[in-house]
């Protein structure tokens, strides 16, 4: 049982250690977003993914390069918008690579994070756009295991949601905080503020998820239940459990 992973760098899903790309095992340098996925599927699967090296990476790179060389037309009355036709080509080669590496004994699901961003005035019709997009490109290439895994309006924002001052309270406003770094309120401004005042940093992120200062199970937000009740989903039928 294997996830495919993609993410946008070292500050979410992770990183190759050397130059092989896709990597796992030791090549694979998790960051905050996969061990957050490794706590959500640990109690469904009974064991850790990253432990048991069930992990396997693919850089943005090379998925924006894959998906270069596809081919087809865009699904009838899907949103021409720039952005949105590039999650839907990284979700169609997110999951080509999935069923390349698929084998009866190992099927292989597919993890594709991408951050929202945008701003408050962009509502969440920009956040819908997007997970409907890799969605639709899952399902062009008519691959059942694939989650979108898209914050709102970035992954601080979930993680805030575990540090902030009264831990997992009142979460929801969070997705309508600005996705612009710049801004003075940004959701990475905040995190990095409520980190400060828990004496941690960003790099300690993920240790706060392995060792249970952040709950995984705790965090209760739109965009981040939507996430997890995918991942679920699919992890139950990659472990051949019905949902």
């Amino acid at each position: 049982m294997i996830l495919l992973l993609s993410g946008e760098g070292s500050g979410d899903i992770g990183s190759c250690a050397g130059i092989a790309d896709p990597c796992e095992g030791d090549n694979f340098r998790p960051g905050p977003m996969a061990i957050l996925i490794d706590r959500l599927v640990e109690p469904i699967w009974g064991y850790s993914p990253l432990e048991a090296t069930a992990f396997i990476y693919a850089s943005e790179g090379l998925i924006s390069s894959r998906s270069k060389r596809l081919r087809g037309m865009v699904l009838p009355g899907f949103k021409q918008a720039r952005e949105t036709i590039y999650f839907y080509k990284n979700a169609r080669a997110l999951a080509q690579m999935a069923k390349e590496r698929t084998t009866q004994e190992s099927p292989v699901g597919a993890v594709l994070f991408r951050d929202s961003d945008g701003t408050r005035s962009a509502g969440n019709s920009l956040w819908q756009d997007k997970w409907n997009s890799i969605s639709r490109g899952f399902l062009k290439e008519s691959f059942e295991l694939g989650v979108p895994m898209v914050p709102k309006p970035k992954s601080e924002a979930w993680l805030l949601c575990a540090v902030q001052q009264n831990h997992y309270h009142n979460c929801a406003r969070f997705e309508d905080i600005s996705g612009n770094d710049a801004s003075p309120i940004s959701a990475k401004r905040q995190l990095d503020d409520a980190l400060a005042a828990m004496d941690k940093r960003y790099d300690d992120i993920g240790d706060m998820i392995r060792n249970g200062t952040i709950q995984a199970a705790q965090i209760v937000m739109p965009s981040y239940d939507r996430f997890r009740e995918r991942l679920e989903q699919v992890a139950r039928a990659i472990l051949g459990r019905p949902n």
